[in-house]
């Protein structure tokens, strides 16, 4: 799997005490070093944690050997795609992946308009219960 600069998902973020941090980059680096893309201050965290890749449109979380492990909803980690509303645990510290629904959908969605409303001849047909049926 490459990395793909090319065409970045909109709208893609992680939640971390309260804070925000969008996606924006293909790669993006976690941990306790200053020359990380998003530092926490927390000694848990290994310096170099994990890694959120951008790979064939989606993106993906990789533990980078830590101390303290990755996990995604609960399960341990090496390497996860991650879809939104998924909980990251770094050691411990929970961060949280938010996604939203690509532009192309909705694009897709605004070019579809209403039904058009069905005249009917007759009127539909009327299914009885069965025990009506056999008392009448």
């Amino acid at each position: 799997m490459s990395v793909e600069s090319k065409t970045m998902p909109s709208s893609a973020y992680l939640i971390v005490n309260s804070e925000v941090f969008p996606l924006t980059k293909p790669i993006v680096n976690i941990g306790r070093k200053l020359d990380n893309h998003i530092v926490i201050h927390d000694p848990r965290i290994s310096r170099n944690h994990a890694q959120i890749r951008l790979m064939e449109g989606q993106f993906v979380i990789l533990d980078l050997n830590s101390t303290g492990g990755t996990l995604v909803n609960g399960q341990q980690i090496t390497k996860s795609v991650l879809y939104s509303g998924d909980s990251i645990s770094l050691a411990g510290v929970i961060l949280k992946f938010v996604q939203d629904a690509p532009k192309v959908i909705s694009k897709a969605m605004d070019r579809t308009g209403p039904l058009p409303k069905l005249e009917l001849e007759d009127p539909p047909t009327q299914i009885m219960p069965k025990q009506d049926f056999l008392d009448s």
